[in-house]
């Protein structure tokens, strides 16, 4: 993020796996402390606006309602996507897990399929 790159290449779309690795909880303090010390890095903007423009995050074997909650808060809906994680996690808890998870069912639609149909550019019938 820091790189320059997403200034160079604005369409770029990054996906990470596991709710993002631990990123949405820190946007804020490598947002501040960047802001104090930029240690001569290119970007432009604040990493936490690439996050939010450039990058998506799959659930992929990260099934817990809290850390997806939080997710949601960081990036918004319309940039996750439920993967399973396979073959580390089992696909039927997954599922389970996602179907009853407590977001509303226009989230669950978008991330269970709607933003992956749109980031693919998949043509279902």
């Amino acid at each position: 993020m820091g790189s320059g790159l997403v200034d160079k290449h604005p369409r770029l779309k990054i996906i990470l796996g596991h709710l993002g690795e631990g990123l949405p909880y820190n946007m804020w303090r490598l947002d501040h402390r960047l802001k104090i010390n930029s240690r001569g890095m290119p970007a432009k903007k604040p990493l936490s606006e690439y996050f939010r423009t450039n990058f998506y995050l799959t659930t992929s074997g990260n099934l817990r309602t809290q850390t997806l909650l939080d997710a949601l808060l960081e990036i918004g809906a319309d940039h996750l996507m439920f993967a399973t994680d396979y073959p580390f996690e089992d696909i039927g808890l997954a599922a389970d897990w996602f179907a009853t998870t407590s977001i509303s069912e226009n989230d669950r639609l978008k991330i269970g399929r709607l933003n992956a149909i749109k980031m693919f550019k998949l043509h279902l019938s």
